[in-house]
């Protein structure tokens, strides 16, 4: 009688107190992965349940502990515990600064901890004696980073800075990538009409709006749409003071703002892992103004299929969106160019198998057994 070999079996672990970046990577994940693995969820957020639920997974909700954030830690290593022995879990994949404490449980009781990467640690950037309520998270997952069997990072500009911290073969690159890819289309819009800018993310200060809203501010044939929110919403609208600007807020479906731009702006200051909302505009051919971060460069073949200005340069990037503004035969060059670098390098089918094979039982038992 032959006996049908067991699925691996993951739990993806998710502490964050609303929905963001990670949640929607983790909802994607569990998404393609749910044909061929058995995944479980360890999370906070009931709208992250509802749609981890509708992916097929099991899912297992820690109540939010607002006042008393400590004890939602002590929760999750608890049901982490039970979750792992209970079901046996052979995989536990990891996400956020504070979760790393979460690779002592997953390693004492000797299962593979993932621990994914959507960025650098930033320690740079908050000092202990200016921001220690943010440095402190961002040391402690520096330090247990190297608990994980494995770190995920979701691109080659983030696993370059991972490599040279940990042992060769722990850092693994699975960039990011898009669920759906659309036809791509044909840029119809008139060299003389007003072209629609979007810029898209949550508003703060090193996504660099600001950048933006200057460059276009004596600009009158442009239209410019901010999508998101953030702290630093209403300063930027202060700062706007433009009618030809507007601030939609945040949206969970943000599809409709790209089928109607000509152009998608990203004029971040950095630092960034690698930004869904760029993989999403390239995904729609849309014609992509990015600064000049490196994982922005990487995701453009070094800007091939977007027009790239020194992030923070107001003149330069007024100057490149003033040419993609007047030529509509350059906003259809690069609109193709990044559709297909999606297509082939960051659709979900290319990230799927990349997954599955580190998710792999024969990956598993091999390693085991060495």
């Amino acid at each position: 009688m032959t006996h049908q070999a067991r699925k691996t079996r993951v739990l993806l672990v998710d502490l964050g107190a609303s929905i963001g970046g990670v949640e929607a990577y983790l909802e994607a994940l569990a998404r393609i992965l749910a044909a061929d693995v058995d995944v479980y969820v360890l999370c906070v957020v009931p709208a992250l349940q509802e749609r981890m639920e509708k992916c097929g997974a099991r899912v297992i909700r820690i109540p939010m502990f607002s006042r008393v954030r400590l004890l939602r830690f002590v929760s999750a290593i608890l049901l982490l515990i039970y979750l792992t022995v209970r079901h046996q879990i052979d995989i536990v994949q990891i996400n956020g600064f504070l979760e790393s404490i979460l690779l002592i449980p997953v390693r004492l009781l000797g299962r593979e901890a993932f621990y994914t990467r959507h960025g650098p640690f930033e320690l740079d950037l908050f000092p202990w004696y200016k921001s220690p309520v943010k440095y402190v998270p961002r040391a402690v997952s520096r330090h247990f980073a190297h608990l994980a069997t494995r770190i995920i990072c979701v691109s080659d500009t983030v696993g370059a800075l991972y490599a040279p911290l940990f042992p060769e073969g722990r850092v693994v690159v699975i960039p990011n990538w898009v669920s759906t890819l659309p036809s791509p289309r044909t840029h119809t819009v008139e060299v003389s009409a007003v072209a629609h800018i979007i810029c898209m993310g949550r508003l703060e200060k090193y996504k660099g709006v600001h950048v933006l809203l200057d460059a276009v501010r004596e600009m009158t044939n442009v239209e410019v749409t901010i999508v998101g929110d953030g702290a630093y919403r209403q300063e930027l609208e202060a700062m706007a003071a433009n009618p030809h600007v507007r601030f939609a807020g945040f949206h969970q479906n943000p599809m409709l703002f790209y089928r109607q731009a000509d152009i998608f702006v990203m004029p971040s200051l950095g630092p960034e892992g690698l930004p869904m909302v760029a993989l999403e505009a390239m995904s729609q051919s849309l014609a992509c103004v990015f600064s000049d971060l490196p994982v922005l460069l990487e995701i453009t073949d070094n800007g091939r299929a977007a027009a790239i200005f020194r992030r923070g340069d107001v003149a330069d990037l007024k100057d490149k969106l003033t040419t993609l503004v007047e030529s509509r035969a350059e906003r259809q060059r690069l609109g193709n160019a990044a559709y297909e670098i999606v297509k082939h390098r960051y659709h979900e089918e290319v990230v799927r198998s990349a997954y599955l094979q580190m998710f792999s039982p024969s990956r598993l038992t091999a390693q085991t057994v060495s």
